[in-house]
């Protein structure tokens, strides 16, 4: 009987790439597979790679992290195949929503066992991503992550770079439009979720989910190291809404407006500016997760 094929992507310069990569690749093998293994860590060549080897292929499997996986929503949303997640990357957050093992063979074999789970994939000005978008300080985080400190230290880079960062942050003004409410706001921060978590465990609004065709919305109009360490259990838990320094909103689409163009980060990468308009594309992109029971 003929072996079915995985075409496995694999950004090397994701943080634990060079360590997860041969163990996942075997276990995927032992599983009955032919894995047909490509490299890239650009996000042109990247979709290329998918377009012209999708055909044939079981399911594309991307190895790297959140960026890596939001860079391929082009392609996978043209090939139309099930995605397969190996969480190779900082922080993940992806595979966490979605309950895929941190663990490379774990992963490969929930590829390998897994039942396809459609999830909505987002688009800021028409730029793909799954989980968070977001203008304010957030960018300044991304923009000073390197490689080595998302190896060294893994999710937590998140916290420290937003610690050094924090000095630097300014406020913004923006008009939020969105659902039923158009709204000024002064911000530091505003975010925008399609899925659940990001930023290394983060939940964006305890609302929040993957597959119902919604955007959670918050922004913070305060912010100091006080203000972080008071916030910081309602960031991680995804109860900002409770704060009056927060402003929550949640719709089926949304836009923001700035007084002057803002950079937009993209699930960790800067992809777009203000004004930026969000909508949906619900359930357009069917995930492998671990088989329920």
């Amino acid at each position: 009987m003929a072996r079915k094929r995985l075409l496995v992507i694999v950004n090397m310069q994701a943080s634990r790439a060079s360590i997860a990569v041969g163990p996942a690749i075997g276990a995927l093998a032992d599983e009955g597979y032919d894995v047909d293994l490509r490299h890239s860590d650009d996000r042109e060549s990247m979709n290329d790679l998918i377009r012209r080897g999708c055909e044939g292929a079981e399911a594309i499997v991307v190895g790297g992290g959140d960026g890596t996986i939001s860079s391929a929503l082009p392609g996978l949303l043209d090939c139309g195949l099930p995605l397969g997640i190996l969480p190779f990357g900082t922080a993940n957050d992806l595979a966490l929503t979605l309950g895929i093992p941190d663990d490379p063979v774990d992963a490969a074999r929930t590829i390998a066992h897994g039942m396809p789970r459609p999830i909505d994939v987002a688009r800021a000005n028409d730029v793909p991503f799954v989980n968070v978008a977001s203008v304010g300080i957030s960018v300044k985080v991304a923009q000073r992550q390197d490689v080595e400190r998302k190896r060294q230290w893994r999710a937590l880079s998140y916290v420290l770079t937003t610690l050094e960062v924090l000095g630097e942050a300014d406020r913004f003004r923006a008009t939020v439009d969105c659902g039923d409410r158009r709204e000024e706001v002064e911000a530091y921060q505003i975010a925008v979720g399609n899925g659940v978590h990001y930023g290394g465990g983060m939940i964006v609004s305890e609302s929040a989910r993957i597959d119902d065709g919604m955007l959670d919305l918050y922004a913070i109009e305060t912010l100091s190291l006080t203000d972080l360490l008071t916030l910081a259990p309602a960031i991680r838990s995804g109860t900002l809404g409770r704060y009056t320094d927060v402003s929550v909103f949640r719709g089926s689409s949304a836009t923001i407006e700035t007084e002057r163009p803002m950079p937009v980060n993209t699930d960790g990468e800067v992809t777009t500016q203000t004004p930026v308009t969000f909508t949906v594309d619900r359930q357009a992109l069917p995930v492998l997760v671990p088989a329920e029971g």
